[in-house]
């Protein structure tokens, strides 16, 4: 075996060590008398002398140092095999953090894990390992105050807003107080031996009941992704978070694409360097099938069916202040029964959206979707079982659905902004639709806020919304919502 080397610290610590012990010269001092200078001057040459071989000797054990590491480099059998090549990453987003009331943004997951923030601000290391982790989150309260009754007291959802047939509509104005929109969340980062980085996120709110005004607990991501391979639940890909307006409401816009599911998710960057970046992505999404089993025409004990799952494909590219992004959705929407048997029908949609920041002050974004038997998907419509009904003919029927989303910010000063939004939601009808079916929903707001840090802010907003039946019969509502928020880290 052989002589493993001394490090040369320890040596030379030692040897000088040894060194101060050797006897030191003290010159004899009698009182009254002169110092002995021959004694002292040969004291100090003994003393030179000892040094100087302590030197010699320090010298020699880094040569034999050095002998030793090229021996041990020379006896090697295989060279260490090259690190594999990965493209290079990008350092950060082409896309900006809006810092909306909502903060969506941050969960949203992105192609290579590229940071919204290239300097991670808010990471702590983890001793011991490559990985970092951040915790976030905020503390908010919502006051809100109805010109009568909205239907939910909590976020504004024009599809729960009582018609003028429904005795509630005539109902008086109310008070809400509530902070059930307070997050938190964790983040874990490290990079992987391929130059790639391993993303986890997680986060939670206090919605569980959207209706209650207490806090009931509820997990809105819990992901990984690594390779551009993402599994475990966040947003669909059918939906894109950057084009989201700045609404103080939690619910935003009635006619947005929004749902958080698992799903087994793969991106393919096609362009990662320069001032424009394109990716494909493809998605297998959990299914839920939305029909009404108790309309007419149906057997009793029909039961809703899913045979696959719902997939998304789809396309984005993104420059310094813009970005598009178009989505499809597939899916089998079907119903079973003992005496029925069992239906299915395709359905599909496709989603146009993005933004583009104006004179570097302002930011339009928009949304553009249609599709039939989608309902689920959309803001106002899902759990209203919109998905499919059954036609003249006692055939599944996909529903067509249409739903156009505008969102306009304006900065009127580092401190101030104002975001206006409106969306539409348009349900085109089938036989087996009740007449108290929804037909159309109307979302309309104007907000004011007032941000003079990054962790603080406050809110007010004016919200619209109006709700229309399959049986003609109509309902409006207003609402005035006044947020305060801080959050953990900014």
């Amino acid at each position: 075996m052989r002589d493993r080397p001394v490090p040369v610290t320890v040596l030379v610590t030692g040897l000088i060590f040894c060194g101060l012990l050797l006897p030191c010269p003290v010159a004899a001092q009698n009182a009254g008398k002169v110092e002995n200078l021959e004694v002292e001057n040969l004291e100090v040459e003994k003393l030179r002398e000892t040094v100087e071989k302590l030197e010699r000797t320090v010298m020699e054990l880094k040569d034999r140092i050095l002998l030793l590491e090229k021996e041990r480099a020379g006896s090697s059998t295989s060279a260490p095999e090259p690190a594999p090549k990965a493209p290079a990453l990008p350092a950060d987003s082409l896309i900006r953090d809006a810092n909306t009331v909502g903060d969506q943004q941050s969960a949203a997951p992105r192609p290579d894990n590229v940071p919204l923030d290239p300097a991670l601000a808010g990471f702590i290391a983890i001793p011991g390992t490559q990985s970092m982790i951040k915790l976030g989150g905020y503390a908010r309260v919502d006051a809100i105050r109805d010109f009568g009754n909205a239907g939910n007291p909590n976020w504004f959802v024009p599809a729960s807003i009582p018609v003028e047939t429904d005795p509630a509509s005539s109902e008086s104005s109310r008070f809400a107080l509530h902070a059930k929109a307070t997050r938190m969340s964790l983040e874990f980062r490290r990079p992987l031996a391929t130059s790639d980085r391993l993303r986890i996120y997680y986060e939670n709110d206090f919605f569980g009941d959207s209706s209650s005004p207490g806090m009931s607990f509820r997990v809105r991501h819990y992901y990984g992704q690594a390779w551009n391979i993402l599994v475990g639940q966040t947003f669909s890909a059918f939906m894109n978070i950057d084009s989201w307006p700045d609404t103080v409401d939690y619910e935003v816009t009635n006619a947005l694409a929004n749902k958080r599911q698992p799903q087994l998710r793969y991106t393919q960057p096609l362009s990662r360097q320069g001032e424009r970046r394109q990716s494909v992505f493809f998605s297998l999404e959990q299914p839920g099938s939305e029909v009404d089993v108790k309309a007419a025409g149906l057997p009793a004990d029909t039961k809703t069916l899913q045979r696959m799952p719902d997939y998304v494909v789809g396309y984005r590219f993104e420059k310094k202040g813009l970005h598009v992004q178009l989505s499809a959705l597939g899916r089998s929407i079907g119903i079973e029964s003992p005496a029925g048997g069992d239906r299915s029908v395709f359905g599909w949609g496709l989603n146009l959206s993005g933004s583009a920041e104006i004179l570097d002050r302002d930011k339009l974004s928009f949304q553009l979707l249609y599709g039939e038997g989608v309902a689920r998907y959309l803001n106002d419509l899902g759990g209203q079982n919109l998905d499919a009904g059954l036609d003249a003919s006692g055939n599944l029927e996909a529903i067509p659905v249409f739903g156009p989303v505008l969102g306009y910010t304006h900065n009127w000063s580092g401190m101030w902004r104002s975001t206006a939004s409106y969306g539409y939601i348009k349900v085109d009808p089938v036989a087996s639709l009740a007449a108290s079916a929804i037909r159309t929903t109307l979302y309309a707001s104007l907000n004011l806020i007032f941000q003079p840090t990054k962790a603080f802010r406050l809110g007010l907003e004016y919200l619209y919304g109006r709700r229309e039946n399959q049986g003609g019969a109509r309902g409006d509502a207003s609402r005035l919502n006044f947020v305060v928020k801080y959050d953990l880290v900014k």
